[in-house]
């Protein structure tokens, strides 16, 4: 296969998963909804979105052990510190303090976060993944991974933010994308980044920082995902040696 083929058909999965989010917004746009909800007929779009990549693991006949719906590696969870820094990552913003609106809010704040956790990462960290990881070297896989993952996450565009803070997604969208594509090449498993995923978002919802204290809650988590991706990254190149050394003999 072509390199560029695979990198298309990366471009294009992203593209078939953005559509279930602008539907959903449109929907919402002309209705008029309310917050609540808006979180339900999302979440319910992303859960719709899953059915795509289900058809075509069954059509292809893929193992889906092969897209991460496994357990985790035992052996692979210390390496990562049991996933400590994730959690590290959520606290700046939970400490400038958190508001939950209500039970129903929550509800339906957890339904949508998960949905999207869910299906963002069966189609990047599982479909996606799979496709580059079978025609690129896996380096270049956890870039260009994340790379598709930033330029999906410039659609928020068309929500009406400014081209400033769709930069500053797209920015945190690779580096999340770098170091959650770490995390499933280590693991094989698609759990960790789900959890990480719906945390990371709901974290984002509920979080009181805004203006200053969120730019400053943002850069300490920033810091926090680029010390530990590059120690995954460490982890990953010193396991790739391994197994090309293996190969030679």
């Amino acid at each position: 296969m072509q390199k560029s083929k695979p990198i298309l058909l990366s471009i294009i999965w992203t593209i078939v998963i953005l559509i279930f989010p602008v539907i959903s917004g449109v929907i919402a746009t002309v209705f008029k909804m309310n917050q609540i909800v808006i979180f339900l007929i999302q979440g319910c779009f992303m859960l719709l979105s899953i059915s795509i990549p289900v058809i075509y693991v069954c059509k292809k006949k893929i193992d889906v052990k092969e897209i991460g719906v496994r357990k985790a590696e035992s052996r692979s969870i210390r390496k990562t510190l049991l996933f400590i820094p994730l959690l590290l990552a959520e606290l700046p913003l939970i400490l400038v303090g958190v508001d939950f609106k209500g039970f129903t809010y929550v509800s339906t704040l957890a339904f949508f976060t998960l949905m999207v956790g869910i299906s963002e990462e069966l189609y990047f960290r599982g479909i996606i993944l799979k496709l580059l990881k079978d025609n690129f070297s896996v380096k270049q896989t956890i870039i260009i991974s994340a790379l598709v993952f930033g330029i999906g996450h410039s659609a928020s565009i068309l929500a009406g933010e400014s081209i400033v803070e769709v930069l500053l997604q797209i920015i945190n969208a690779i580096m999340f994308g770098i170091l959650a594509a770490e995390i499933v090449i280590l693991t094989k498993s698609l759990f960790p980044v789900i959890i990480w995923h719906f945390l990371f978002n709901f974290v984002n919802y509920i979080s009181l920082a805004i203006s200053t204290s969120e730019y400053i809650a943002n850069g300490i988590q920033e810091i926090i995902m680029i010390i530990y991706s590059v120690y995954l990254w460490n982890i990953v190149s010193q396991e790739n040696a391994q197994i090309d050394k293996r190969c030679q003999y």
